[in-house]
């Protein structure tokens, strides 16, 4: 067998053919025997010898880790983007919660308890920090939501005598 011709079949049985339409196919020596129309006792003594075998299991296994390497890319560049629209949402509601703060001049206590929990699950995503089950009124949360609460409220009293007014008639 001329050496050109076995280094084509080795390389066709260790790295596979590539269809045009991108899929790698991988023969088995017996195929290759009848495509190449070589004595079949002469290529599995070339290839035992030369451990053709050991090496397309090496290929597939380095073509396998470089596809998870690949993917695992691709999944983290798609993780990204996801996180940074989740920041640019909760920059917006940030955004939207503190003009509304700052221009209505009435907002209820149902309206300025929804603009905190708002601002408070925005700036949780901005922060990176995962949502919290806020009921234990011992819980850091708790209290980082109730003094936001607490400061809202200040700043609305301050300038809203009809708010002022309705906290009063509250309690």
């Amino acid at each position: 067998m001329k050496h050109q011709l076995k280094e084509n079949i080795r390389d066709e049985y260790i790295y596979g053919i590539l269809k045009q339409s991108g899929e790698r196919v991988m023969p088995t020596l017996d195929e290759l025997i009848k495509k190449h129309n070589v004595p079949s006792s002469t290529l599995y003594r070339i290839s035992s010898k030369e451990e053709w075998k050991h090496q397309r299991k090496q290929f597939q296994n380095k073509l396998r880790q470089e596809l998870d390497e690949s993917k695992n890319l691709e999944l983290k560049e798609k993780l990204f983007k996801c996180e940074e629209a989740s920041i640019d949402i909760a920059y917006k509601v940030f955004t939207k919660a503190l003009k509304m703060i700052n221009t209505e001049k009435e907002i209820s206590p149902n309206g300025l308890a929804s603009i905190s929990s708002a601002a408070y699950t925005a700036q949780k995503i901005y922060a990176g920090k995962s949502f919290e089950n806020v009921t234990n009124k011992n819980s850091d949360s708790f209290e980082e939501a109730m003094r936001l609460l607490d400061e809202i409220e200040a700043i609305k009293s301050s300038t809203s005598p009809h708010y002022a007014s309705l906290k009063n008639n509250r309690f």
